[in-house]
């Protein structure tokens, strides 16, 4: 009877427990990272069977063989895996979004196109002061455009850096935390509440770390985990199985700035490294992960940032060459439109004012290509240049090389700024020239002579090789006999007999050829072009500029170019950010059907746990009928 006892105690306590994990995982239902637990249950031991032992033939009740999880390894792994791919291509596509608007905003293209018409519009009327007002306005807001645009990429730049500096912190925090949680699994007993809880904590980490960078993961004894950065067999571990986790960090790919706090934004390429503060190593970038994408969203917009720089560059120069070859309604030559560079201001990361600096550049003013240093102490404020050639001090205004630097006030003694040259879109402005300074004429004009009897025609263009302006009056040519030509100066001497066959002609700052049929005795003249000439020679060769084919086509269909390849880049993102939602929502079901609790079956469950435990309550009290029974007969 006792064992009878014994039996049924048996079963009340394994199905109590039983029914305390379920009740668990039924509170536990809408908890993170919790992972349904079930209770092992094996037949108690029924004796020894060694020749001193009672040989029974019947059972000694059940005992519990400890409370377990529910996970698929294999499948929480998948769910990994593609809750990072999901992760990495929607972060990309946030920030490429981020960036197309950037473009789109800025309207670059159009203005270059706006500028070109101006162009076009100035050629019918050389003379209109609206038509130049207007021509010079759309330079402006070329020039605006452009280093807005510039100024708004450097901004999205640096916007990701940060971001990539906040995810860095966040894998750092993450895996400290995993090292932790591994050294309390070495030292709790394996089955209990609190080895269950460990790993459910460990687990959790597990996912939040694979959302933001590629892991592989190798469970050793009591799930403590070695943690690798990527799939590879020799990838770099980050969380060992026993001791401290590893650094990583984000760094500039010229090497400057190791560590999360560098810019992922400018130099050669953000590259991930691991343990940036002692000693960098540069690791393979992973297959997924927010930390992925932040990375090449950083990339893409460094490609689209040297595109429009080297835009700018090219137009800013395209235009400057040409303005140089014509002259203006002075009579003088022709000046340069754009300035192509600025300095950028950035104060000290140890200053402890916060004093504004203004900075401004005279026009025509040539910056020190090594950029300065302005200093704050003591006696006032110190400019030098970083290659130590001049230093300039003063309380209050500084001027250096054409840049005039205004601190203002809220500096504290020992305060610094670095004052950099940047050029490319950022750079680019327009001069402040007048209406007057446009040089919409030739440098140098020919002309026929109205007794010419043939229908000859002298084309006269600046020689690249001239140097400055050519200052005499007039030059003739005149045909002397069929194919041949005498140039005289302006004082009638014979300066050179020629071949008159449509070949290019070198002369004094300029070079000319005649096409058309030209007579013996027909005559033509080379003239500096003088001030308030009506000529528009030079304005039309600008059309020469717009469509002048360079890398990637003309000026314009570079920059259209560029928006568009970053258009199909973010189009190719979205697709695959749509295909890894779903491969993640897939896996993340066929995970969660093992270590989800669904409270249908939990219900069901209690049931029948409910009947087992009254079963065996009922065995209970069959055995004290039983011993009442026997009592009353023994009296």
């Amino acid at each position: 009877m006792t064992d009878l006892l014994g039996i049924g105690a048996s079963g009340i306590r394994a199905y109590q427990a039983a029914l305390d994990v379920t009740g668990d995982n039924v509170a536990n239902a809408d908890t993170i990272g919790f992972a349904r637990r079930k209770i092992g249950l094996a037949a108690g031991a029924a004796g020894s069977g060694d020749p001193l032992s009672l040989q029974r033939g019947y059972g000694a009740g059940v005992t519990t063989a400890g409370v377990t999880r529910s996970v698929d390894a294999l499948k929480t792994a998948a769910a990994r895996v593609a809750s990072g791919d999901s992760a990495r291509f929607s972060t990309r596509s946030d920030w490429l979004t981020r960036l197309q608007g950037v473009l789109s905003g800025a309207d670059a293209g159009a203005r270059i196109g706006g500028f070109f018409d101006a162009a076009t519009e100035l050629a019918a009327a050389p003379t209109s002061i609206a038509a130049r007002t207007i021509f010079l306005d759309r330079a402006d807001q070329v020039a605006n455009g452009l280093a807005g645009l510039g100024t708004s990429l450097r901004q999205l730049g640096n916007d990701i850096a940060a971001a990539t500096d906040s995810v860095s912190s966040e894998v750092n925090a993450i895996t400290a935390s995993l090292a932790r949680v591994n050294d309390e699994l070495r030292r709790t007993p394996p089955g209990g509440a609190a080895a269950n809880a460990l790993l459910d904590s460990r687990d959790t980490l597990l996912s939040d770390l694979a959302d933001r960078v590629r892991i592989s993961v190798t469970e050793g004894a009591r799930g403590t985990v070695t943690v690798r950065i990527g799939t590879d067999a020799a990838a770099a571990v980050l969380v060992p199985a026993k001791g401290e986790a590893v650094r990583i960090g984000v760094r500039d790919g010229a090497g400057a700035g190791a560590g999360a706090g560098a810019g992922a934004g400018a130099g050669a390429g953000a590259e991930l490294v691991l343990d940036p503060t002692h000693s960098a190593t540069v690791l393979r970038l992973p297959a997924s992960g927010t930390l992925t994408g932040l990375i090449e969203a950083a990339r893409q917009v460094r490609t689209v940032v040297a595109d429009v720089d080297t835009v700018a560059t090219r137009f800013a120069g395209a235009v400057n060459t040409w303005s140089a070859q014509g002259t203006d309604a002075r009579g003088d030559p022709g000046t340069a439109l754009f300035t192509t560079q600025s300095l950028d201001v950035t104060p000290g990361k140890a200053n402890a004012g916060a004093a504004p600096v203004d900075v401004t550049m005279v026009d025509g003013a040539v910056p020190a290509p090594d950029g300065y240093t302005l200093l704050r102490e003591a006696g006032g404020w110190t400019l030098s240049r970083n290659d130590g050639s001049a230093t300039i001090t003063g309380p209050g205004t500084l001027t250096l090389d054409g840049v005039s630097v205004r601190p203002g006030d809220g500096a504290r003694d020992g305060d610094s700024y670095a004052l950099a040259v940047v050029g490319g879109a950022i750079g680019l402005a327009l001069r402040p020239i007048g209406a007057a300074r446009i040089a919409v004429a030739a440098r140098f004009i020919g002309d026929a002579a109205a007794t010419n009897k043939g229908d000859g025609r002298i084309d006269v263009t600046l020689d690249p090789l001239a140097a400055g302006f050519t200052a005499a009056a007039g030059y003739e040519l005149k045909v002397t006999a069929p194919g041949v030509g005498e140039v005289r100066d302006p004082g009638g001497a014979l300066l050179a007999t020629v071949m008159i066959d449509g070949s290019r002609i070198a002369g004094a700052g300029f070079a000319f050829n005649l096409t058309g049929n030209a007579v013996v005795g027909d005559s033509f003249r080379i003239l500096p072009t003088a001030a308030g000439s009506s000529d528009n020679g030079n304005m039309l060769a600008l059309s020469a500029v717009r469509d002048t084919a360079g890398p990637g086509g003309t000026i314009e269909d570079a920059l259209d170019a560029s928006i568009a390849a970053g258009g199909s880049t973010l189009a190719e993102t979205n697709r695959l950010a749509e295909a890894a939602l779903a491969v993640r929502a897939d896996t993340a079901s066929a995970a969660d059907a093992v270590t989800g609790i669904d409270l249908d079956r939990e219900a069901a469950e209690l049931t029948r746990l409910q009947v087992a435990y009254r079963a065996n309550a009922q065995v209970i009290a069959a055995a004290r009928d039983l011993f009442d029974t026997i009592f009353q007969l023994s009296r």
